[in-house]
């Protein structure tokens, strides 16, 4: 029987959350994150971007100056406009606040994740272009896969941003909330997508000036960054209204 496109899209979006429901929470924490056991890099990884919920806490106890975007956002979306150094320091203040220790997932642990086969002997600047992988992985490309420049995003910004957008349309031109998407195959959701994801790593090294985030987010539409292998360089205290973080847990 024939499928239409629209149709195909729904099939593949409830076999996807289908078989990201069989993958339990191994626990959730006293901000209610969500965490799963991923395997290949033997640490508990949070399921969502940390939420705008998750990081209000730790920005009203540090007295942490914290610019909102320009565009609206629930409790439930990614948390943004957070540099690396913020990042790290959420991580810090979250895991003396509970007894556990927390982190941003490695470059090298992303890439695992993204289901790259990368050498790790060369440095993330010089990785060659992942032909065929992209953030969502080798599956062609539709409006289930995430959050990404899209017809919504040319819609809303086109007089005012020059960027290429993807001809499809996933039903958001800013971020959206966490979990809009199906989850990947480990339980993770918006690996792809959504915002770009700050890494433990620098991108250059060895002369260490720049860190890394990647993943894509609501602003990606060019065919380079799209590629699963793409890495954005950008300094340590940053604050960008298209990058956010997720953190894995190693001690339970």
């Amino acid at each position: 029987m024939q499928r239409t496109l629209p149709a195909l899209f729904l099939l593949l979006a409830h076999c996807a959350s289908a078989q990201s429901a069989k993958i339990e929470t191994a626990f959730s924490n006293s901000l209610a994150m969500p965490f799963v056991r991923v395997a290949s890099i033997g640490v508990l990884v949070c399921r969502y971007e940390t939420r705008v919920k998750d990081y209000q806490p730790f920005a009203t106890a540090t007295n942490a100056e914290w610019k909102k975007p320009d565009f609206p956002q629930t409790p439930d979306h990614p948390a943004i406009n957070v540099s690396f150094t913020e990042a790290q320091t959420f991580c810090e203040w979250l895991g003396k606040k509970e007894g556990r220790k927390y982190r941003l997932l490695t470059d090298q642990e992303w890439s695992v994740l993204a289901g790259l086969q990368e050498k790790p002997d060369i440095a993330p600047n010089q990785q060659p272009p992942s032909t065929g992988v992209h953030h969502w992985g080798k599956a062609p490309l539709s409006k289930t896969v995430g959050n990404f420049c899209d017809e919504a995003f040319g819609k809303k910004y086109h007089n005012s941003y020059d960027a290429k957008w993807l001809e499809m349309d996933d039903g958001y031109s800013d971020t959206a909330p966490v979990g809009s998407y199906p989850a990947d195959a480990n339980g993770l959701h918006d690996l792809a997508g959504n915002v770009w994801e700050w890494v433990d790593g620098w991108y250059d090294p060895p002369n260490n000036t720049l860190r890394i985030v990647r993943g894509g987010a609501f602003r990606t539409g060019s065919e380079k960054r799209l590629m699963a292998s793409f890495r954005g360089p950008d300094p340590y205290n940053v604050h960008l209204d298209s990058v956010g973080f997720r953190i894995v847990c190693e001690k339970e």
